[in-house]
């Protein structure tokens, strides 16, 4: 059963979607209604399926990582097989994001590490465990992620001032292990309240408060976000494999100005090997789709000489910190 979301109930996704924080007296505010009525219609909400989870943002290359993309093509697995690959990669600390998706993948996870030795004795323990089940194996690394603000919610046809990035170059921060699991606690859920952290992190909520600041005034955390389930609200999730040719910076960053600005486009990825650009958008239908797509290539048509899609139908996991335990070592 599809989901229809009301004015209010729009709001106040798209308010938790620039800050998954914000106290029920600021959301309410934001959304016009009282304390007690934001808080009954989140709980809808999260009751219904409608959001499916709150994450930080948090650039781990600010935590000495860097997080690398498989795109796997299944051959010849059983729903069995690929529900335990599924549920393998979900229960692995390394794996930071992962989905179900149709079209010329079938499902698609991220992996972080300190360095590419790591990363490829990660690999290889995904192939020896499964590999027997795949038909291709694109990788794709992450040289730098944009998060922007899904302004579609509200029906507005530009983009919000925001730009949440993460990035590619490993550097160390000072984080110690009281940060590290405030970190772990805000990768599950962002909504984590400060006494839960707190005690998780074996000191007082007034000293996590002033921890979580400074991990977010040194951008260690970009802001709070969170995962909508489309499925239930009636939309599709697109992620589009640009190939770009000829470009120059100029050009780029008119690619990446013109991805914020468009309200259904959330995010974007800078990589390299077979594809170049990422966009993920959620749409209502395959002809909307279809006229973004339009619109992109019409205004980019000297720089994009190819593209390919999935539709994300189910999303696993989104968690840049998934544990520590490989960070630590």
């Amino acid at each position: 059963m599809t989901l229809t979301l009301d004015a209010k109930d729009r709001r106040l996704i798209y308010e938790l979607d620039r800050n998954a924080r914000a106290s029920f007296t600021e959301l309410a505010r934001l959304a016009g209604v009282s304390k007690q009525v934001a808080r009954y219609r989140l709980n809808r909400l999260e009751r219904l399926g409608a959001i499916g989870a709150y994450f930080a943002i948090i650039d781990i290359s600010r935590l000495g990582f860097t997080i690398r993309k498989s795109f796997i093509k299944l051959h010849g697995a059983s729903e069995e097989q690929e529900a335990a690959l599924v549920a393998w990669l979900k229960r692995n600390p390394n794996v930071v994001w992962l989905v179900s998706c149709d079209g010329q993948f079938d499902i698609a996870f991220g992996m972080w590490a300190a360095n590419i030795d790591e990363y490829s004795a990660q690999l290889t323990e995904v192939d020896r465990r499964f590999g027997h089940l795949f038909l291709q194996n694109q990788i794709a690394p992450i040289v730098r992620g944009q998060y922007f603000c899904r302004d579609y919610l509200l029906g507005k046809e530009a983009g919000t001032e925001q730009d949440l990035t993460i990035g590619a170059i490993p550097k160390e921060s000072g984080v110690d292990e009281a940060d590290w699991k405030i970190l772990e606690c805000l990768g599950a859920n962002a909504r984590t309240p400060l006494s839960e952290m707190a005690a998780r992190a074996g000191i007082s909520p007034d000293a996590t408060g002033k921890r979580l600041r400074r991990l977010e005034r040194t951008r260690v955390i970009q802001n709070y976000i969170l995962v909508l389930n489309n499925s239930v609200l009636g939309q599709l999730h697109y992620k589009v494999f640009v190939k770009l040719r000829s470009v120059t910076n100029n050009k780029y960053r008119s690619l990446v100005e013109f991805c914020r600005l468009h309200p259904n486009i959330f995010y974007i990825v800078k990589t390299f090997g077979v594809w170049d650009f990422e966009i993920d958008l959620e749409v209502r239908d395959a002809q909307q789709f279809r006229s973004v797509m339009r619109e992109l290539k019409k205004s980019f048509s000297s720089i994009i000489s190819d593209y390919s899609y999935i539709t994300v139908y189910d999303i696993h996991k989104y968690n840049f910190c998934p544990g520590r335990r490989r960070a630590l070592q």
